[in-house]
């Protein structure tokens, strides 16, 4: 089997009788005679990678249930190809900094977006080198180039609205709510971590902050570094208006949350999310003032994220009761700061 093919689950090749393989042969390769689609899947949430034999053209496909019940997260998958194309009419389509191109969709057959495959290797990749190999530098590097990404979306679509609060309490509760539901937090742990959000939600920083589009699911996965330098942004179908200090808490988060994980010390993330909350200061006219306000605002979605990842069932129960705690202890400490 070809190299290339190896590495994601690969499932064979695309029929000619199914409808995407019309799809597929129009968009991407009308010119090749009789191509052939070699399939891969990329992960559990009915994403694959598409290849074309003979150009080794490819293009992700992502696809959603017909009949799936939860109609939210329905729209909210059929809205990627919209975010995508207004992302990329701010400028985010010429490198460095890029959004990954929509090519089209098809809502009938439960298509909702195909995509250029961009080739990199993502953060992730970069976490486990400083993890494994001891390469911070390199991760070091990412983060800064990820730092002027997210300064770039959000100075571009910044507004002079304030963020709506109510937005930002509605989506904790939600989280802690499914982690109550999962036992991971108790009912008595729920309500503190409740007391913990409206003194944070009370914050002037807080009150004053201004709306920016975010890219709202800024996983170390969703950012891939192309052999040039460049960053290129993917999976944006939680992209939404927020607080910049959205993206940026998540990284943070993220960060925490890759090292406790693989080494069992969150401590050692830290020299990490300092430097990368110092490069994203570092693109505002008043540095000091920007990090500042970054910083006061950083803990509270920090703990988000971690609330956030200990909802998958994937990790191990005590780990994800870990990063719960962590939160709670993040919240309490960064409500200290002034």
């Amino acid at each position: 089997m070809i190299q290339f093919f190896m590495d994601k689950p690969y499932l064979g090749e695309l029929n000619y009788a199914d409808p995407l393989y019309e799809i597929l042969f129009s968009q991407v390769c009308p010119d090749v005679k009789y191509p052939i689609f070699h399939v891969n899947r990329m992960s559990s949430r009915r994403v694959y990678k598409y290849t074309e034999e003979k150009t080794r053209i490819a293009i992700i496909g992502k696809f959603f249930k017909l009949d799936d019940p939860k109609q939210d997260r329905v729209l909210r998958i059929k809205g990627e190809f919209e975010n995508l194309e207004k992302i990329r009419g701010y400028g985010f389509d010429t490198f460095p900094n890029y959004v990954v191109r929509p090519i089209g969709k098809e809502e009938k057959i439960g298509l909702a977006l195909t995509e250029e495959f961009i080739h990199g290797k993502n953060l992730d990749y970069y976490l486990k080198r400083a993890v494994y190999e001891g390469d911070g530098l390199s991760l070091k590097k990412k983060l800064s180039k990820l730092a002027s990404f997210l300064y770039a979306l959000h100075a571009k679509t910044e507004t002079e609205n304030n963020v709506h609060l109510d937005s930002v309490c509605a989506y904790f509760q939600k989280v802690l709510n499914r982690l109550c539901k999962q036992t991971v937090v108790s009912d008595s742990e729920r309500k503190a971590y409740l007391i913990l959000m409206d003194k944070w939600l009370k914050k002037t920083v807080f009150q004053k902050a201004k709306i920016v589009i975010v890219h709202g699911d800024a996983t170390p996965t969703n950012f891939i570094f192309t052999a040039k330098g460049d960053v290129v942004a993917i999976d944006l179908e939680r992209m939404k208006n927020h607080d910049m200090a959205f993206d940026v808490g998540m990284v943070c988060g993220e960060l925490k949350h890759a090292f406790m994980w693989r080494t069992g010390n969150p401590y050692k993330a830290e020299p990490f999310i300092r430097h990368f909350l110092k490069r994203y200061s570092d693109h505002f006219y008043d540095q000091k003032k920007a990090f500042r306000e970054i910083t006061f605002r950083n803990p509270f979605y920090m703990a988000l994220t971690e609330l956030r990842i200990a909802r998958n069932d994937y990790l191990d129960w005590n780990y994800r009761k870990r990063l719960a705690y962590e939160a709670m202890e993040c919240l309490r400490w960064g409500l200290k700061l002034r």
